[in-house]
């Protein structure tokens, strides 16, 4: 899943009892019945090769989006966890609960029907609230941005000539809270 804007994708990842999570990573070695828990490593043979546990050691997922920013910097958002369960009569992903074979762990996420209660969860419990969040960030930048472009013209403005009415005027102040906001402190007495 990736959202709109391309800065955010959503996944999946196979959970460990011990807590560690593994990769969404099928191939390169990982045998169909393990998943990757790491990085590929070059082996004593030269071969490059991910380690991997047991499928059957996956307890649960956990919904994870690797986010970008316009900046440039990334983050990790981790989500609900949904819990496996040991048979098809017990799976309710509405309730978080998903059964698969060890074969098919790293792939449960294929499944078009996990697929779509995961998507729902990642846009409303993340994207919504990263989205509005990137709208906040955005509007103080732009607020900081105005208020260095009205520090500048009241400057120019007063070194034009302008008074602290006209001033007071233009910014939809009183004379005097224009002169109490721009006015530069006069040096203390010297001594």
């Amino acid at each position: 899943m990736v959202s709109y804007d391309g800065l955010h994708e959503g996944w999946l990842a196979p959970v460990f009892q011990d807590g560690q999570r593994g990769y969404g990573v099928s191939g390169g070695g990982v045998p169909r019945d393990h998943i990757a828990v790491g990085p590929e490593v070059q082996g004593p043979d030269g071969t490059w090769r991910y380690p991997s546990r047991p499928a059957g050691e996956v307890t649960s997922w956990i919904v994870v989006c690797d986010c970008g920013s316009a900046t440039g910097s990334t983050s990790t958002w981790l989500g609900p966890e949904f819990i496996r369960v040991p048979s098809a009569a017990l799976e309710d992903l509405q309730d978080r609960r998903i059964h698969a074979v060890d074969a098919d762990v790293v792939d449960v996420f294929h499944r078009s029907d996990v697929e779509a209660v995961v998507a729902d969860l990642w846009r409303s419990e993340h994207l919504f609230t990263a989205g509005t969040l990137d709208d906040v960030t955005a509007a103080a930048a732009g607020v900081t941005a105005a208020r260095a472009r009205l520090d500048g013209a009241v400057a120019m403005a007063r070194h034009g000539g302008a008074s602290w009415a006209d001033i007071g005027r233009a910014t939809g102040m009183s004379r005097q809270s224009a002169q109490e906001r721009w006015r530069t402190p006069s040096p203390g007495p010297r001594s």
